[in-house]
């Protein structure tokens, strides 16, 4: 890889960021309040950023945008749409199993059946709007279907983290899957449908982001009393060194998926771009591990011991060194 693929990489990724971040203003926030005044409720505070920073934003620029440009296409305005969507989905519907506690049987009909459903909360009325059309204009409703029963059957998984006995192999089984699921579910809402081939690649994708997620997570899910790879974690050099390990392994199955080169390099480097922040999270839990001389007391820590500011010059600068050295392993 030369400097001009990391440039073009970076120049793509600006452009489907500054076009997503104008349909955020014209689409996703106008319809948020449309929502709203509908169904006559309101979004939480932490759904709302999630939606609007991360989920409605981030996900559809950086994976969706980069699917199609994997494959010499751009994101339409169908796809955008039910991208978009499914970024109100998320949150609101990891927030019925967390929040709202509703059961196994009551998820399961909603994301089946939403138009059978009887919503009484504004949280299922939501879900019940969104999957509602995600199900009727989807073009490959039965690998949507598919992916959201993966996706329900691990968020059904997720409660076993909650077991302070649970063991690290099923903690690392359930981040992985549950990562995995999560961004090939976006990829089912476009007009094309992964392959065997992508779905493997798209496993290590995700893998490596759930565990990302999990790195800058602590503080939460600590407080949260979810156990999880990092807060669990004895040993962050050992940890770092299976992340490697896994970045290799997600790089080889990139670089061997049936496109032209230079589409292969350039998703690649995107999708290691996010990887270069989970291994600044880890170099940062390194050097906590080695100034308490023993394992992290998470649970004895305060917020801002637990915050990992990649604003910071020092964290930025390193972000940079590993999104130029990832995807060359």
């Amino acid at each position: 890889m030369n400097v001009m693929d990391y440039v073009m990489s970076f120049v793509q990724v600006m452009k489907a960021i500054r076009v997503q971040n104008k349909y955020k203003h014209s689409f996703l926030l106008p319809f948020i309040e449309i929502l709203e005044n509908k169904f006559g409720g309101s979004f939480t505070a932490e759904q709302k950023f999630k939606i609007e920073k991360y989920y409605g934003v981030f996900i559809p620029a950086i994976l969706c945008s980069s699917y199609k440009a994997l494959y010499g296409m751009k994101l339409n305005d169908s796809e955008r749409k039910r991208a978009t969507l499914f970024g109100i989905l998320t949150p609101v519907g990891d927030d019925l199993f967390d929040v709202d506690k509703l059961s196994i049987d009551k998820i399961t009909s909603l994301t089946f059946d939403p138009e059978s459903y009887n919503a009484t909360l504004f949280s299922e009325k939501v879900t019940k709007e969104v999957q509602g059309f995600l199900l009727q204009q989807v073009p490959n409703k039965a690998a949507y279907l598919a992916a959201s029963k993966n996706v329900l059957d691990i968020q059904v998984e997720t409660e076993k983290q909650l077991n302070s006995h649970i063991q690290q192999s099923e903690i690392e089984r359930i981040t992985y899957t549950k990562g995995a699921v999560s961004v090939i579910i976006y990829h089912q809402c476009l007009d094309e449908v992964a392959d065997e081939q992508m779905l493997d690649t798209l496993f290590y994708i995700g893998s490596l982001y759930q565990l990302g997620n999990d790195l800058f997570d602590v503080y939460k899910d600590t407080r949260d009393h979810i156990y999880t790879l990092p807060n669990t974690c004895t040993n962050f050099a050992a940890l770092r060194t299976r992340f490697i390990q896994r970045v290799k392994e997600q790089n080889h199955k990139i670089m061997s998926l049936p496109n032209p080169l230079k589409r292969n390099k350039r998703f690649n480097i995107i999708m290691n771009s996010i990887n270069a922040r989970s291994l600044v999270a880890i170099d940062e839990w390194i050097a906590l591990e080695k100034k308490e001389g023993i394992k992290i007391n998470f649970a004895n820590k305060t917020r801002k011991d637990l915050i990992i500011d990649m604003e910071k010059p020092r964290l930025f600068l390193k972000w940079l060194y590993y999104t130029w050295q990832l995807p060359k392993l």
